[in-house]
């Protein structure tokens, strides 16, 4: 029986779907049966995935465009032939309350170094916490400079949610992979952004066990 992992997130712009790809193709190039699974109505991720079809013609995982109502059944069948379920999650707070979390074995939530990303992220981290889903924060889209890093760091603190230690910067090679259908370990090798992708795919994998 594989892990699943939700990515899920309230507010927009965080970066869940991108997170999400980078880390499909770092654990798929690692030799691991991946499946990603896109709840999400904008369909990022499906269409992150259309495009890796249309360069390669093999993406070297599966897609289960998914919806609400079988969300519960559309985790644990993929976990059941697969190593790993990366599930993007919508934002409709009545939708991340269902199904999805419930069937879930974790769930990481990207937020970016804002007050306002802070604040929209209490709202997902009591609804993990009722659901019972096991859930880590992590900082994502930081800026190179600045003190908005540790004042979101010491906000998420105050809310008693476990913090990873890696953090995501904003750098445009991970614009360019997704654009391209990829993943920066695969466009950009030996950069900080893959850097940072090892970095978080091996905390992911020690939080799940």
């Amino acid at each position: 029986m594989g892990k699943s992992i939700l990515f899920v997130q309230q507010k927009g712009g965080a970066g869940k779907s991108t997170l999400l790809t980078q880390l499909a193709v770092h654990h798929a190039q690692a030799g691991a049966r991946v499946a990603l699974i896109d709840l999400d109505p904008q369909r990022s991720t499906a269409n992150w995935f259309a495009e890796r079809v249309r360069r390669l013609g093999d993406p070297g995982m599966e897609l289960v465009e998914g919806a609400e109502w079988r969300a519960s059944s559309d985790i644990r069948e993929t976990a059941r032939r697969v190593d790993l379920v990366l599930v993007d999650a919508p934002g409709s707070a009545g939708i991340l309350g269902g199904g999805a979390m419930r069937a879930a074995d974790f769930g990481l939530i990207p937020c970016q170094p804002s007050m306002l990303d802070v604040w929209a992220s209490k709202e997902t981290l009591e609804m993990a916490r009722k659901e019972k889903l096991a859930h880590a924060l992590v900082l994502n889209r930081m800026p190179p400079r600045g003190r908005a890093a540790e004042s979101a760091a010491e906000a998420l603190a105050g809310t008693g949610a476990r913090l990873l230690d890696a953090r995501i910067g904003a750098r445009s090679a991970f614009a360019d992979a997704f654009m391209r259908g990829a993943g920066v370990t695969e466009t950009a090798r030996t950069s900080k952004a893959a850097a940072e992708v090892r970095t978080l795919a091996a905390e992911l994998a020690a939080a799940i066990g």
